[in-house]
């Protein structure tokens, strides 16, 4: 993505960017919403809003990548080796943010978890 907004669709990449930021923005929030909310029957309510931070930033990422890649790209004339740098660095901030988040856990690790939460509520006096 950074290749391709920074190199040869430079005028496109801000444009992309600001559009998707708008139009998914309520998406994004209304999952941020619901995932919380699932997080915080499952983890201590800190670690759920950590996870569902994580979540929502590396969303938002998807929007900032094209502008941020499309401005390196006109600084630079569109020189491969800072635009894959750019790409390197994004790929571990994304990395990074979901692997702290444990995203994506399959059903049965959701089910598993949601099971030990309620058993544990249970047993509790």
């Amino acid at each position: 993505m950074v290749v391709i907004f920074g190199k040869y669709e430079v005028e496109l990449g801000v444009k992309f960017g600001i559009l998707w930021l708008i139009a998914m923005t309520p998406i994004i929030l209304h999952i941020y919403r619901e995932e919380w909310k699932t997080l915080s029957k499952v983890y201590p309510k800190e670690k759920a809003e950590g996870v569902a931070d994580n979540l929502l930033v590396s969303r938002y990422m998807i929007g900032v990548i094209p502008i941020t890649a499309s401005l390196f790209g006109r600084w630079s004339d569109g020189n491969l080796a800072i635009l894959g740098l750019l790409g390197l660095i994004f790929a571990l901030i994304a990395a990074k943010l979901l692997t702290e988040a444990g995203y994506p856990l399959s059903d049965d690790e959701k089910a598993n978890l949601l099971q030990r939460k309620v058993a544990t509520e249970h047993d509790a006096p």
